[in-house]
């Protein structure tokens, strides 16, 4: 256990602004499909031969638009990561180090000016981008004392690469299941910053500072961690069985809302999938014929929603019952409560409305914010709970002091 670490404001509000420009990418993401712009712009990391930052904004129009603007937000998320590295690592802590960046920092910047003189814009925009960086790791100083948060900060960097490769192969090699590979792992990536977010946070410093004065009871918190880590998992997996029904135009496969059809289960043979088809024709926005595959996948998300609500529920209750006193725990179930209420409306509006473009994207933002909640919530329990692991024998004399063994009266955070 590391009792050395100290709450760095610039370090947190980096996290916080890395997971902040993430959830807008992930609803222009949604924004992508919805309007299927992925191919708008056939080529990368240019944009029609432009440098990504050089391309002129009149070109932004129709489906380029939605692809565009999600690259420069990629390049945001990109670029918060960096600097989060730089806070955490702050390789300007030695003078050497110091005056070697600086003069590297002073050299692209010249580089820069005197390629964009000469109409090399590609050349300026990379040397202008070392530069820059150079120059934002000059104020960092104090390195994070926590090995994990060092670390932490490297893999959101590696992650955000990756992503962007992810993204980059998808148009080059014009291939559909990177394409879903890619919504996912955006997900993921998420959830990392969120991880960053809460482990910067003061409120974990605290806790480490005060472990030995927690009084919530252990038994409860393994059990709400256990329904917490049940909960994630089981919307990863449906927001991963959205991402296919969503690349593969099956959004609409079933169009009506609560039946399948008129049915309880979908077409399940030839013969119910062409009187569905048939049926299909009255509606202009439902002309597309759909498979069995398509109408399948669309019926497993539905029943997903079913089983999410069931994990998120039972997360919440346990929450509300077992640690109604604890602050941030309360208003955490009652959070999740909402987000999911939401999201299930989003979802059969999205059907009923015949998959407007906006709300369709509201409907995946909402799912990713459902699941970076749960993360979170999942996350700080596994903290209160290692705390409780290691300082068992100082929890249970604070427990007798206050004769409250086997409750949680104590509010934390």
């Amino acid at each position: 256990m590391q009792r050395d670490a100290t709450y760095s404001p610039v370090l947190h509000w980096l996290a916080i602004a890395t997971m902040a420009a993430t959830f807008p990418l992930i609803f222009l993401g949604g924004l992508v499909t919805s309007h299927k712009a992925g191919m708008s712009v056939p080529d990368w990391p240019n944009s029609y031969g432009y440098n990504m930052f050089l391309f002129p904004p009149n070109l932004w129009i129709g489906g380029i638009f939605y692809e565009h603007t999600h690259r420069l937000m990629g390049t945001l998320v990109g670029f918060c990561s960096i600097l989060l590295v730089l806070r955490a690592w702050a390789p300007a802590g030695a003078a050497r180090t110091a005056r070697i960046l600086r003069n590297i920092a002073i050299s692209c910047a010249i580089l820069t000016l005197g390629a964009g003189v000469a109409n090399l814009h590609q050349v300026a925009v990379g040397f202008g981008g070392i530069s820059l960086i150079c120059f934002a790791a000059l104020p960092f100083r104090t390195r994070e004392a926590r090995r994990s948060v060092r670390w932490l900060a490297m893999a959101i960097l590696g992650a955000v690469i990756f992503q962007g490769i992810l993204g980059g192969l998808r148009v080059v090699m014009v291939n559909l299941d990177l394409a879903i590979v890619h919504a996912c792992f955006a997900q993921a990536f998420f959830c990392l910053s969120a991880a960053a977010a809460v482990m910067t946070s003061k409120w974990w410093v605290n806790q480490i500072a005060n472990s030995t004065n927690s009084t919530l009871n252990a038994t409860s918190l393994r059990r709400a961690w256990g329904w917490g880590l049940t909960a994630v998992c089981l919307i990863y997996a449906q927001l991963i069985i959205g991402a296919v029904m969503r690349h593969e135009q099956a959004g609409l496969a079933i169009p009506d809302f609560p039946l399948n059809y008129g049915h309880v289960l979908p077409p399940t043979n030839a013969q119910e999938l062409q009187a569905a088809n048939l049926s299909r024709l009255g509606d202009p926005k439902l002309d597309q014929r759909v498979s069995l595959w398509q109408v399948w996948v669309h019926f497993t998300h539905r029943m997903g929603a079913v089983v999410v609500s069931v994990g998120v529920i039972g997360l919440a209750v346990h929450l509300l019952r077992r640690h109604g006193q604890a602050v941030f725990l309360k208003r955490a179930g009652w959070m999740l409560l909402g987000l999911l209420v939401v999201q299930l409306a989003l979802g059969v509006y999205t059907v009923l409305w015949r998959k407007p473009a906006d709300l369709a994207s509201a409907h995946v933002a909402t799912g990713a914010l459902l699941l970076v909640c749960t993360f979170v919530v999942t996350l700080r329990i596994w903290h209160l709970r290692r705390l409780n692991g290691v300082d068992a024998a100082g929890v249970e004399a604070s427990a007798q002091r206050f004769n409250v063994i086997g409750s949680a009266p104590g509010a934390v955070g």
